[in-house]
């Protein structure tokens, strides 16, 4: 817990010891009374947050709890006595360093968006210019973003967890865990007023941050993990209806995603918090946001099909190499980028770490190959040691064994130096959001309607071999199996899988039938109403002297 004084006095990405930065004299350093004067610092303090997506041990910790845990991959160490090993078996300890190393890493995160959303209000305008408000807004709703989602990691792999204050008091850094419903509570919270201070999508020489799309169908995915499978539930509702507003361009406005008649605050108090410009300062020809506001539309900005800026469109492949970047089937991707010297001097890996899986680390499952018989997206994206890939490459793999074309790079897209990298990771598509609207469709009752979105995801994979197979209508059960399905097919090796089965509510029985296909039995340890969960670290305990509870049957 002592990581987080840092932040108390140093900007976010100046990392040192904080005992050593206790014990020195501060001469000259920047610090939170000086430093977020201009947007220009509190941009950098942005992209110190941006930053933590970028490194080696956040993105380890994602493909490690979300697709090594689940059933979609084999790992090429199963059985050999190491940390990663013991996680995916379910044989680990509340001292796995890899548990402890999720919970720090996406702590990391929150303390840097913290820094940015506390210090907002420091910065100094030249002058009352719209525009000035927009760029402060819109740092401040990007950080918002960030905040939810690193907080959502948390809670879905730990349950309940503290919720640490913007301003740390270094006389209480000890703080006791939050429900579960809490957290929620609050990650909707950032993602709905996120929504409301971004434009829809940033493009150009911005591509790449998160813009009112991103915001919205992260909100939906938190409905959904939130919601059961089943039963009856506003949050399907409001799926349905954040689903219609972004993917069939119905009106949404600003206080309807806020569900503003909750608020304990004025508009206007509301307003000047989240940097829209003060009414008593507003020129003419300049609109006063109301309630009534509608958000941006968003159904022109995404499409199943890939087309680039200048509308050209691309191969369905093509979503997960340079030509996709920031495509219109990407709504939300981290970005990895040459660094002009070709050094490896950030641990900024990118390209080095979907290599190391495609090649070495994760092979797909026969359990994922017998899903996708018949199916286009198995000979495009799935390919077995000794095939030829699309740009003619001879697959190296372990013999017998299929990689995921998602994590390849394209000969022609590979670093010019070793060290360096530059494959941008997709953390939400476009087909996942209507997949979300299918889903929620499908639970409150409209069948005829979630198969045509379903449908409409399968179209798009179709049209790599130019067939007609679609999914047929069917009972509410049958729908469902047949959205999870697609799920499972179009969101593979995107390192989702493992929370996707624990929130559909068959994580035991999943897994444990794919233990009978692995040589290891993988999966058959797994303990239903225990492991759907992972530990709180041993370290967070002690250290809080217990009041940082465990979880049960830990």
């Amino acid at each position: 817990m002592k990581r987080y004084i840092l932040f108390l006095s140093a900007i976010a990405g100046l990392l040192t010891s904080c005992s050593g930065f206790l014990e020195k004299e501060l001469q000259g350093n920047p610090n939170k009374d000086n430093y977020y004067r201009t947007t220009y610092q509190l941009q950098e303090a942005l992209n110190a947050v941006y930053d933590i997506l970028q490194s080696n041990s956040y993105n380890n910790c994602e493909w490690i709890f979300g697709e090594a845990c689940g059933d979609d991959v084999v790992g090429n160490d199963e059985s050999t006595a190491n940390q990663i090993s013991e996680l995916v078996n379910f044989r680990f300890s509340t001292s796995n360093s890899w548990i402890r190393d999720r919970y720090t890493i996406n702590y990391k995160g929150i303390n840097r968006a913290n820094q940015v959303i506390a210090n907002a209000h420091n910065v100094v305008l030249e002058n009352d210019d719209i525009d000035n408000y927009t760029t402060v807004r819109e740092i401040l709703g990007q950080a918002k973003f960030l905040r939810a989602m690193f907080y959502f990691n948390l809670v879905k792999t730990y349950g309940g967890v503290p919720i640490r204050p913007e301003i740390e008091d270094i006389n209480h850094l000890t703080i006791p865990r939050s429900s579960k419903e809490e957290v929620y509570a609050y990650i909707e919270k950032d993602l709905r007023e996120a929504a409301i201070m971004l434009r829809s999508k940033f493009t150009d020489k911005n591509a790449g941050k998160a813009g009112c799309g991103a915001a919205v169908a992260l909100l939906m995915k938190v409905l959904a993990y939130q919601a059961t499978p089943g039963i009856e539930s506003e949050k399907w509702e409001e799926i349905v209806r954040l689903g219609s507003y972004f993917i069939e361009g119905t009106n949404l406005n600003f206080g309807e995603i806020l569900h503003f008649e909750d608020y304990d605050e004025t508009w206007d108090e509301l307003r000047e918090r989240l940097w829209f410009k003060p009414k008593e300062k507003l020129l003419a020809n300049e609109s006063y946001e109301t309630e009534l506001t509608n958000l941006p539309a968003l159904s022109n900005e995404y499409s199943l099909y890939s087309k680039k800026a200048d509308g050209s469109k691309l191969n369905y492949r093509d979503l997960y190499y340079a030509d996709g970047e920031f495509c219109t089937r990407s709504v939300f991707e981290v970005v990895f980028k040459e660094s002009a010297n070709g050094l490896n001097d950030d641990a900024n890996e990118g390209t080095g770490i979907f290599q190391d899986l495609f090649s070495t680390r994760l092979f797909t499952s026969q359990s994922l190959l017998s899903d996708l018989t018949n199916d286009p997206r198995k000979d495009e994206m799935f390919k077995q040691n000794g095939t030829t890939s699309f740009d003619g490459e001879r697959v190296s793999l372990p013999n017998g064994k299929t990689g995921c074309m998602k994590w390849y790079t394209p000969k022609l897209e590979r670093p010019t130096d070793g060290n360096d990298n530059g494959k941008n990771r997709r953390v939400i598509i476009y087909s996942e959001v209507v997949l979300w609207y299918a889903e929620a469709l499908n639970e409150t009752g409209n069948r005829e309607k979630a198969l045509e979105q379903l449908n409409n995801v399968k179209k798009t994979a179709n049209e790599i071999t130019n067939i007609s197979t679609l999914y047929k209508p069917g009972t509410y059960v049958e729908m469902r199996d047949q959205i999870w399905k697609e799920r499972r097919i179009e969101l593979s090796c995107l390192w989702d899988r493992f929370f996707d089965i624990v929130r559909q509510g068959r994580a035991a029985r999943v897994l444990h039938a794919f233990a009978s296909e692995t040589e290891h039995n993988r999966g058959i340890n797994f303990v239903e109403g225990i492991n759907e969960i992972f530990p709180i670290p041993q370290n967070e305990i002690d250290i809080t002297n217990g009041v940082v509870t465990q979880n049960p049957g830990y």
